[in-house]
């Protein structure tokens, strides 16, 4: 059985939802490429129109997935924290395929297992294993059956 509740999964599809439009996923792949970008340089890398540009980073802004910052009369964007850069380069990889999606893959599994393990002891740091180390594995969402778990990581909302 999965550890994925039925709340859990509306909640994930809605989410999906915000990356299922084209013009949403070349903003945030532009802004994955660039870093922050103004509204004008946004518009001049993906081709989307003002108007068009403008209701896209409504809709992600007020899903807390980019950012505006003021900087006197013009208007950054850059995605709203780390995760959710990571997340969303790893959407992109996994839906679009090649080696950056092996890569983003191995690192949000890798971030993901870094939150939830306790630090290790000292004798760990620096590569040196220590008497609790385990060996690393690049996918430990697929071990034990359990590959679909990587579905909630993808999706989670920063809190």
């Amino acid at each position: 059985m999965s550890d994925l509740s039925v709340e859990d999964a509306r909640q994930i599809v809605e989410r999906m939802k915000l990356f299922a439009q084209p013009q949403r996923l070349l903003i945030l792949d532009a802004l994955l490429s660039h870093g922050p970008l103004s509204v004008g340089e946004l518009e001049s890398r993906t081709g989307i129109g003002q108007p068009t540009l403008s209701q896209q980073l409504g809709t992600l802004r007020r899903a807390d997935i980019v950012m505006p910052r003021r900087d006197s009369r013009t208007i950054y964007y850059s995605l709203a924290s780390p995760d959710d850069a990571l997340r969303a380069r790893a959407l992109i990889g996994l839906l679009h395929g090649g080696q950056s999606a092996r890569a983003a893959l191995q690192a949000l599994a890798q971030h993901d297992t870094d939150d939830d393990k306790p630090p290790r002891p000292a004798a760990a740091q620096n590569g040196a294993p220590g008497p609790t180390a385990q060996p690393p594995t690049p996918f430990p969402y697929a071990e034990g059956g359990a590959q679909f778990a990587l579905v909630p990581a993808l999706m989670r909302r920063r809190g």
